[in-house]
């Protein structure tokens, strides 16, 4: 019997990896910089994204430093605005 907190968890974390597959698949990125860029285009920073990836904020940083450079752009809010358009502003 799963729990209804669990259920939640799931459901909650669902939309969530879609959206990170998308980005994946539509970017030349790897798994884990698509999560890190979905939650920097949420408005995270650096250490709330680790937090929820748990992993520390310099290698957030280095994940999006990756990015950055993948992408061609300069700041996280290019690198947002990117996840935005391909993900949908309402869905983010």
């Amino acid at each position: 019997l799963i729990s209804p907190s669990e259920i939640l968890l799931h459901v909650s974390r669902d939309p969530v990896i879609r959206q990170e597959t998308v980005l994946k698949d539509r970017l030349p990125l790897t798994l884990r910089e698509s999560e890190v860029l979905l939650w920097i285009a949420r408005g995270k920073s650096n250490r709330d994204a680790g937090e929820i990836l748990n992993m520390s904020p310099r290698t957030v940083n280095k994940h999006l430093e990756q990015i950055y450079a993948k992408l061609g752009v300069e700041n996280r809010t290019a690198a947002a605005a990117i996840a935005m358009r391909i993900i949908g502003f309402a869905d983010i």
